[in-house]
C-alpha cells in the first residue's frame, strides 16, 4: 500500500523507488503483489509516467486511511508505558534510580509505571500480563518467563547504635540465635535466605515481630526491640546518619541474588528487554 501511494504521489515507478530508497524492480514487484491481491490493475504505466486506473482511484482514499491507521497504531504501541512490578526492598531502594536513569537514557520522562509489592504479587503480575518486567528477590520456573540475575546484593545484620553488638564488627551465627529478630519471616526473600544460611537451626531464630516492611523493621531496630538482617542498600543513609550500625556474620559474607523477569515472547527491541539490559549494566557496575 505504501508503494502504491508512492507511485501515485511521485508519478512514476522510478521516482517512487527513489522516495522509498529501493530499486525499481522492488517497487514493480510490490505493486504487482497488490494488484494480484485485488485481481485488477491499479496503475497505468505510460512512457515513464504512472497514473491510477479507475480501480486505483477507488482504492486511493482507503490506501491513505490504511497508512494513517497503521501510523496511529504504531504511535500508540510505542508511547504506551512500561509497567515494572518490583518486590518491596528492590522496589523501594533500587528501582527508582534505575527507572529515572532509564527514562533519561530514552529521553522519555514518565514512560515507566513502577508498581511496588510483594515478590509473589510481582511474579503473578508478569504471568497475568499486568506487568511487562519484574524485579524480584527470587526466580520461579515458568515456561513463559525468562529470568536474569542482574545484581548480587550484600546483606548485613543491623543493630541500634547503643546495642551491645554495635561496637563489634561481626557476629557468629550461633550468637545471632540469642537475639530477637525483626523480619525474616517465612515466605519472604530474607526468610528464604535465612533458611539456606542456618539450615535446620533456622527454627531456633527468635523471630518475634513480623512487621511487613523494611522501613518498619528499621524503626523497630532503632528502638532496640531486636536485630535484623537486611539488604545493605536499604540502610546506607541510616548508617551515614549514625542511626543504625551494620555488622557482618563471622562465618561468611551473605549475599542475595536479585532477578529480572520478562516474557519469553518479548522482542529484543521491546522496552522490557531494553530495561532489562539497562539494569544488568547497572548491576555489573555496582558489583565492580
Amino acid at each position: 500500500v505504501q508503494t502504491f501511494l508512492a507511485i501515485i504521489d511521485e508519478g512514476s515507478i522510478q521516482s517512487a523507488a527513489t522516495r522509498l530508497s529501493c530499486s525499481q524492480p522492488t517497487v514493480s514487484q510490490q505493486l504487482r503483489k497488490l494488484e494480484e491481491f485485488f485481481g485488477v490493475p491499479l496503475v497505468v504505466r505510460n512512457r515513464g509516467h504512472s497514473a491510477p486506473t479507475r480501480e486505483g482511484e477507488l482504492f486511493l482514499p482507503h490506501a491513505r486511511s490504511l497508512l494513517a491507521t497503521a501510523e496511529r497504531a504504531r504511535e500508540l504501541i510505542e508511547e504506551r508505558h512500561l509497567v515494572v512490578a518490583a518486590s518491596g526492598n528492590v522496589g523501594v531502594f533500587l528501582a527508582p534510580r534505575l527507572v529515572a536513569g532509564f527514562e533519561r537514557q530514552l529521553g522519555r520522562e514518565g514512560i515507566v509505571d513502577l508498581r511496588i509489592g510483594a515478590n509473589r504479587r510481582a511474579i503473578d503480575a508478569l504471568l497475568s500480563g499486568e506487568a511487562d518486567v519484574i524485579m524480584t528477590e527470587w526466580a520461579e520456573d515458568h515456561a513463559s518467563v525468562e529470568w536474569l540475575r542482574w545484581r548480587r546484593e550484600k546483606l548485613v545484620v543491623i543493630v541500634a547504635p547503643n546495642h551491645p553488638l554495635a561496637q563489634r564488627g561481626c557476629i557468629s551465627k550461633k550468637e545471632l540465635l540469642e537475639y530477637p529478630m525483626m523480619g525474616g519471616e517465612p515466605g519472604t526473600g530474607t526468610g528464604r535466605l535465612l533458611g539456606s544460611l542456618f539450615g535446620k537451626d533456622v527454627e531456633k531464630l527468635r523471630i518475634e515481630r513480623q512487621l511487613g516492611s523494611t522501613a518498619a523493621v528499621k524503626e523497630a531496630v532503632k528502638a532496640n526491640l531486636g536485630v535484623s538482617i537486611v539488604l545493605a542498600c536499604s540502610v546506607t543513609e541510616d548508617m551515614a546518619f549514625g542511626s543504625l550500625v551494620a555488622i557482618d556474620i563471622e562465618e561468611a559474607d551473605i549475599f542475595k541474588n536479585l532477578f529480572l523477569g520478562v516474557s519469553g515472547e518479548s522482542p529484543e527491541t521491546s522496552l522490557s528487554r531494553q530495561f532489562a539490559r539497562f539494569c544488568s549494566a547497572a548491576g555489573r557496575t555496582a558489583e565492580a
